[in-house]
């Protein structure tokens, strides 16, 4: 997907991540909580670190030319009926401020729920951003997700309450979209070798 990937951490680019993730500019303008918060999970022999990838939920970077330049996160979304069933993977994805404005978030939300819907058995995937950073035309699907609400003053976030935009994709949702990507993919190919 324009020359992005997933790829586990391996301990150099954990390490480097971890570094360049106590920065709060990493996290800013709509992800950064303080430094009682900053979503880095503790370092040592006995932790799980950044690259924790387990049945509950992991942590990936984002990579384009070898370069690791963000990262993805999967968690267990809301529980909407009272037990883990009814659960899909929330998720989050953090690109680094000098990939901003790129295809970076783009493809790496797409990299995400392609790898969550191919590799477990969830049948929605859901995220929450806040307004600010949410796309301006409401009807946009980033990644294929629909807009599904406003959680109005749900993020407190620079000495304010922030509304927070809810997004998810079902996976027949994800399976129509691969469908029609394959027969453009295949129209595409077909006029090349003409």
């Amino acid at each position: 997907m324009h020359g992005y990937s997933l790829r586990p951490y391996d301990p150099q680019s954990e390490a480097e991540m971890a570094e360049r993730l106590r920065d709060p500019e990493a996290w800013q303008p709509n992800n950064w909580f303080g430094f009682g918060y900053t979503q880095v999970p503790p370092f040592g022999p006995q932790s799980p670190g950044l690259g924790m990838i387990t049945p509950d939920g992991g942590r990936m970077r984002l990579v384009r030319d070898r370069a690791t330049i963000g990262q993805v996160s999967w968690f267990p979304g809301y529980d909407y009926g009272g037990s883990p069933r009814h659960r899909g993977w929330g998720i989050g994805l953090l690109v680094l401020p000098e990939h901003r404005r790129t295809r970076a978030a783009s493809s790496g939300l797409v990299l995400l729920i392609d790898y969550l819907f191919s590799t477990t058995a969830t049948h929605r995937i859901e995220a929450a951003t806040a307004a600010t950073a949410a796309p301006k035309n409401p009807s946009a699907r980033p990644g294929g997700m629909s807009r599904e609400g406003i959680a109005r003053s749900a993020q407190w976030r620079d000495g304010r309450w922030n509304d927070v935009v809810i997004y998810a994709i079902l996976r027949e949702e994800w399976e129509a979209g691969r469908a029609t990507q394959t027969k453009r993919d295949e129209t595409a190919e077909g006029s090349a070798l003409r």
